[in-house]
């Protein structure tokens, strides 16, 4: 997808020109993204996501839910990581030690999150970080990593909304509830739970795949 005003094509000191060919192919990408919300919502996906003990790459998931394609939930717990949930964590999703202490481990729930995601196109807002989370906590527990794969609903949107960032050179990344209020979607329940936002991942997407 094309970020310059001008792409070469254009005939000198065309500046309206060039700026009109831009809102053309902008609106040809748009519609090239649409179709891609609406090809995944077709495969009838799961969505999912996760709350961490932190960011880093010995850090764990404390929190997971899966949404179905119709947005009934699959599964919504709280795991028991090795690690204590850092202060700063907490701040962030509000889980502390105390609320996992007689939660499962990561490891006895694995498998039946294997199961469920077999053979599922799976939906996450920002990909790479909750399935880095889920192959390092499957790692620090010693089991079988559930998910290696998904479709990535927040670069589709960074495209979408069309920020680009030149320092990047590629489109500038949106916080989910920013996407969101740019989408003109309410937020029911606080964020930074894993379920309201494999939820809110839900409606952003089907806001691109309905959007006139």
């Amino acid at each position: 997808m094309s970020a310059a005003i001008d792409n070469g094509h254009h005939a000198p000191n065309s500046g309206h020109h060039a700026l009109q060919a831009t809102a053309c192919e902008r609106d040809s990408d748009r519609r090239k993204l649409q179709a891609t919300a609406r090809d995944w919502l077709s495969r009838r996906p799961l969505y999912l996501d996760t709350e961490t003990t932190g960011l880093g790459p010995s850090d764990e998931i404390v929190e997971i839910a899966v949404l179905e394609h119709d947005g009934s939930t699959l599964a919504n717990l709280r795991v028991r990581p090795l690690r204590p949930i850092p202060p700063e964590a907490t701040r962030v999703h509000g889980i502390t030690d105390a609320d996992v202490i007689a939660s499962p481990s990561f490891a006895g729930f694995a498998p039946a999150l294997a199961r469920a995601l077999n053979n599922r196109t799976l939906v996450i807002y920002n990909a790479a970080y909750d399935l880095r989370l889920l192959a390092q906590t499957a790692r620090r527990h010693a089991c079988r990593n559930p998910a290696t794969s998904a479709h990535c609903a927040m670069q589709l949107y960074a495209a979408w909304h069309g920020d680009w960032n030149p320092t990047h050179n590629d489109y500038r990344w949106q916080k989910l509830a920013t996407a969101a209020a740019q989408m003109g979607l309410t937020i029911d329940e606080p964020l930074h739970s894993a379920q309201a936002d494999a939820a809110l991942t839900r409606r952003l997407l089907l806001a691109i795949a309905e959007s006139d």
